[in-house]
């Protein structure tokens, strides 16, 4: 759920911290790879980045957006409950990665073997696997807003809220970073931070430039910008930080990746908080 950052961009936050972003959409793996060779300097990958710190990469989760899976598993209109789903075939980003990871706990927490029961298609990020459930190339799929609503609205069936569903199944997207770059560049990072910060609570604060950022973006109208913005509310963090326990949660999730020996790292081997602290204090006095 990148729409904060989004409206931060548009209102200014982050040009006001000399911070020009050039945003690129990368798969998962290869964001993290570029990351690690200073190609990119921040990423907003957040679970597959802090599980990728348990493999040893230098990585530092310095804000976060959500502290709830933004995933619904959706469905054809004709699989009218989940043992429908059985023999069935189910859009997912591609194996291995966080969406997968907590469709695969819900299904298995339901009496469904996630390994036997169902097939997946991988290379389905939720605009493709949206029309792919629209055209009938796919039974179901892990879909994010907005495209859990226009599937609502389309007569498409939701099966179940996974952020909701499988609570302990975290995933947290927001700024991620190398230990290098907060070594080498803190002020950058320190105004990267800020300018999040910033983002966020805005847009949670102005309901109507959210909504409006929102309908343009995505081109949708205000009526499901609407009901895109009540869930997102529920999914964003209030103040950008994320307990302990839900990290230890997506670190956990290490387990169910399919690697052999994972290291489960303590949570604050992979967080840096101390940018936000410092700017939760700037902002509260004023600054």
């Amino acid at each position: 759920m990148y729409a904060p950052i989004y409206l931060g961009l548009s209102q200014g936050l982050f040009a006001a911290e000399g911070m020009e972003l050039e945003i690129s959409s990368m798969r998962t793996d290869l964001a993290i790879a570029a990351l690690g060779t200073g190609e990119i300097d921040f990423i907003a990958h957040g679970g597959a980045a802090l599980r990728a710190a348990s493999q040893g990469f230098p990585l530092k989760l310095v804000f976060a957006l959500d502290h709830k899976a933004p995933f619904w598993l959706i469905a054809r209109p004709e699989i009218e409950n989940l043992k429908m789903l059985r023999g069935k075939k189910i859009g997912v980003s591609f194996p291995g990665d966080t969406p997968q990871l907590v469709l695969k706990r819900f299904l298995r927490r339901q009496g469904i073997d996630p390994d036997r029961e169902v097939s997946y298609v991988s290379g389905q990020f939720s605009p493709t696997a949206f029309q792919g459930l629209m055209n009938g190339v796919l039974d179901g799929a892990v879909l994010a807003p907005p495209f859990n609503v226009l599937a609502e609205e389309k007569g498409l069936r939701v099966l179940s809220f996974l952020g909701a569903a499988v609570p302990d199944a975290t995933t947290s997207n927001g700024i991620v970073t190398s230990d290098r770059k907060i070594k080498s560049r803190p002020d950058q990072v320190r105004r990267m931070v800020r300018a999040s910060l910033k983002s966020l609570l805005n847009f949670r604060q102005k309901r109507t430039a959210a909504i409006e950022l929102l309908s343009s973006q995505f081109d949708i109208s205000r009526r499901t910008a609407t009901r895109v913005y009540g869930y997102a509310l529920e999914i964003l963090t209030p103040d950008g930080e994320i307990s302990r326990e839900k990290v230890r949660n997506i670190l956990g999730m290490m387990q169910e990746s399919g690697q052999k020996n994972p290291v489960v790292l303590p949570p604050e081997a992979v967080l840096d908080f101390s940018f936000l602290k410092e700017a939760q204090r700037e902002l509260r006095g004023g600054r």
